[in-house]
């Protein structure tokens, strides 16, 4: 054997070689699997009507994690995906309006030489826009609590402000009706139930100072009645858990020690407080004292043993993030010159509660998914993880963290389109699992995150 013969043998046998061992290409097909998907509706709140950056619009539903779901839902045999969209170019987030109608979608703005989330101008006639329909396939109300995707006229303005929804009176099917019988009238083949976050939120948002929790075990009767009118009759589908209010930037971009401050400010604010301390010295109370750098807000507590009934946040509690303002205005000087409202905190106990709720709910979620055979999705587990450590998803870093984070949209609470097509894939691997589907995932970069100026 010469040598070019074993030079060309050598270059068969490598080629050989390298082709034996040429990974094999998974051809992924999409497959409905054990499921029927050719009808899918949504049942829930803001998170799956596509509320976001405080408001809803046209721009936001066609983002929500329910809308992104429908488009991956597409490839195995889901039809068209009906909304009740947004008619106006604008948006809006609450019936009750600023001096300037300030109740639209929040901008990035410069403001006193910094970048800061500030509403835009909404538009308040999308209240009376008329957009029912009887092929319409999203049920999300924002605002709504599991007990009121059952109450007959929930969306009725004849039960007068505040003992109605206007945003389910524009997709109502008639003034007495429910969103849980609404959504049965739509006759779906596979349903998506998220619903339980405002049970809870109200009372964050107020600082524990109003609204109430959903008692657990009201929390288990209702969602008894919405999972039996759902999901009788071997209905499939896949229903979500609830996030800890802990893991919303809302409740955790404010430091507790937020205020800083120099020498001199801690020498007259110590001066400020000092009657405040003899009366804890006296009486074996903690002072509140400042130094140069960093300090913990002084707060208000009427559950406090101290007369003055205010004392200094622990690094456990947390500040909403509605205080911002008053806190950065040196004018005001919310948390060191005066007080902050107890409104604005929520304190160990008020957190304890919460959470305590929170985790009570989720045993009732998981039971009914057991109970009915339905996917099961644990985001409380997926925004703990976006909280602690972060996520690394298509070569972009994912956080929990305000305005930079790419989850969270400036509302603090409700996620950015990107934030919903995360949420999304996360329906979609527990459905792809449960029915032994092969959904396709959707291209978190085809979504937007915050927009800077």
């Amino acid at each position: 054997m010469n040598k070019k013969h074993i030079s060309i043998t050598s270059l068969l046998l490598s080629t050989l070689l390298l082709w034996q061992c040429e990974p094999n290409v998974y051809s992924f097909t999409p497959s409905s699997g054990e499921a029927d998907f050719s009808k899918f509706i949504a049942v829930g709140d803001s998170y799956t009507a596509g509320y976001t950056n405080g408001a809803l619009g046209q721009k936001g539903q066609k983002e929500s994690f329910a809308y992104i779901v429908s488009e991956q839902l597409a490839s195995v045999g889901s039809t068209e995906f009906n909304q009740p969209l947004v008619q106006s170019t604008s948006s809006v987030g609450t019936t009750v309006l600023g001096p300037d109608q300030n109740n639209g979608y929040y901008q990035l703005q410069v403001v006193n030489g910094s970048l800061s989330p500030v509403p835009t101008v909404g538009d308040m006639a999308i209240f009376a826009e008329q957009v029912y329909n009887a092929e319409n396939q999203n049920f999300g109300v924002p605002g709504a609590k599991s007990f009121h995707l059952l109450a007959p006229g929930y969306g009725n303005p004849a039960a007068g402000a505040g003992n109605f929804n206007p945003f389910y009176t524009r997709f109502m099917s008639s003034t007495s009706s429910s969103v849980v019988n609404d959504a049965v009238a739509a006759n779906a083949t596979f349903i998506s139930l998220w619903i339980g976050g405002n049970d809870v939120l109200g009372y964050a948002l107020a600082g524990g100072e109003g609204d109430m929790i959903t008692p657990a075990s009201s929390f288990d009767d209702y969602m008894t009645l919405i999972s039996q009118s759902l999901f009788s009759n071997d209905k499939k589908g896949v229903i979500a858990n609830v996030p800890g209010v802990e893991a919303l930037p809302y409740f955790s971009y404010i430091p507790y020690n937020v205020v800083e401050i120099d020498q001199a400010t801690a020498d007259a604010l110590n001066q400020a407080y000092s009657q405040y301390n003899q009366i804890s010295d006296t009486y074996g109370f903690d002072r509140i004292e400042f130094v140069a750098g960093y300090n913990a807000l002084v707060i208000e507590d009427e559950n406090y043993a101290h007369p003055a009934k205010i004392r200094q946040m622990k690094a456990t509690e947390k500040v909403l993030l509605s205080a911002s303002s008053g806190i950065s205005n040196p004018e005001m000087g919310w948390g060191y010159i005066s007080p902050l409202g107890a409104e604005y905190v929520l304190d160990e106990t008020e957190l304890s509660d919460l959470n305590a709720a929170v985790t009570a709910y989720n045993v009732t979620i998981k039971s009914i998914a057991e109970q009915y055979g339905l996917a099961f999705v644990d985001l409380h587990t997926l925004m703990d993880k976006l909280n602690s450590e972060g996520l690394l998803i298509d070569g972009n870093e994912y956080s929990t963290t305000f305005v930079t984070g790419g989850i969270f949209s400036l509302d603090g609470i409700h996620t950015t389109g990107r934030g919903c097509a995360i949420i999304a894939n996360t329906f979609i691997d527990a459905i792809n699992k449960q029915y032994k589907a092969q959904i396709p995932l959707a291209n978190i970069n085809d979504y937007k995150t915050v927009e800077f100026p």
